[in-house]
């Protein structure tokens, strides 16, 4: 529910199953402390904001988890609010969560919806084991990791959604007659769902670049404009997707209107050839009585005869001609 981890360039320590209250009493100065919250519940998140003199419309938007991203800088606390979205295999769907990150001067707290698993297990790997550069910097640099963790799960959505469009679209190339619509639905589905968590997240993090130069560090600035680089390729994304799901579903439509055309050419063909058949039929189906083919020994088979004649090359002839 509460785990604590703190860590300095030469050293780090992790604790879990705290309580608010102890975890407050641990925080150590000259440490980077990450006290990552895996509830959201309002007394336990109250408890929080009176242990660290927290903002009360900081708590009000840890609380509500249906916003969408946002950042708000107060006097001794950054607040920035998004989702983590991971894909879930088995069902094929995007499953997200809402994160809350509240961070000052050497202390760094997320607050978790409380779904199983987050984005963080590679970042906490690294702490552990002062691998790359995550413990030679502040709380701005885990800030900034957070945030790139989030954002390559984005990433990493994307292409598994552009591997199913392409998928879908080899699919309809090779079987005209397979419908995609449910499936190019579904897929648009999931890319306005992602969109719909980039571009505030883009918007939220070019206000916070601008506005929290009191918590941002000027070694970390760069970092920051990394996952802004990224953002932009998943929004670019975004519309490329789109773009080939129009494609995809044109390619539906005229697939379908050329069966449609098959069918019906195929139905002319065989309404060409019968007129003709129908047209003797009907001569002979006449009841004159001075009608002297009906007297003829010869004339049932000659008529048959001719029939079959006219068809066979009613038929030769549209196959010469290529129209079926």
């Amino acid at each position: 529910m509460l785990k604590l981890i703190q860590y300095n360039n030469s050293d780090n320590y992790s604790k879990e199953g705290l309580t608010p209250n102890e975890a407050s009493e641990m925080i150590k100065k000259g440490h980077v402390n990450w006290i990552d919250v895996e509830v959201t519940e309002k007394e336990f998140v109250s408890e929080f904001v009176r242990l660290f003199n927290i903002h009360h419309l900081i708590e009000e938007d840890i609380l509500n988890i249906d916003q969408l991203p946002k950042f708000e800088i107060f006097d001794r606390h950054l607040f920035f609010t998004t989702k983590m979205l991971n894909f879930n295999q088995e069902e094929g769907l995007i499953v997200k969560e809402h994160l809350s990150v509240v961070m000052c001067k050497g202390l760094l707290i997320t607050f978790q919806e409380g779904m199983p698993g987050d984005d963080f297990e590679e970042l906490r790997k690294k702490i552990m084991l002062g691998m790359g550069m995550i413990r030679k910097y502040g709380e701005d640099f885990l800030f900034y990791n957070i945030l790139d963790a989030i954002v390559g799960h984005y990433v990493k959505i994307m292409e598994k959604l552009r591997a199913k469009i392409d998928h879908l679209e080899s699919v309809s190339l090779a079987d005209p007659t397979f419908d995609v619509m449910q499936s190019v639905m579904d897929i648009k589905k999931e890319v306005n769902l992602l969109r719909k968590y980039t571009i505030p997240m883009r918007d939220a993090l070019s206000k916070m670049r601008v506005d929290a130069d009191h918590f941002i560090k000027d070694s970390s600035v760069n970092y920051f404009q990394d996952i802004a680089d990224q953002i932009n390729y998943l929004i670019t994304s975004f519309e490329t997707s789109r773009e080939m799901l129009r494609d995809l579903m044109d390619l539906h439509h005229s697939n379908q209107n050329n069966e449609m055309n098959r069918v019906m050419k195929t139905l002319t063909v065989v309404s060409a050839i019968f007129i003709p058949l129908t047209f003797l039929a009907g001569v002979y189906g006449m009841n004159f009585h001075y009608m002297p083919e009906l007297d003829s020994r010869w004339g049932y088979p000659l008529t048959v005869g001719v029939m079959l004649t006219v068809a066979t090359f009613l038929g030769y002839y549209m196959r010469r001609k290529k129209w079926f």
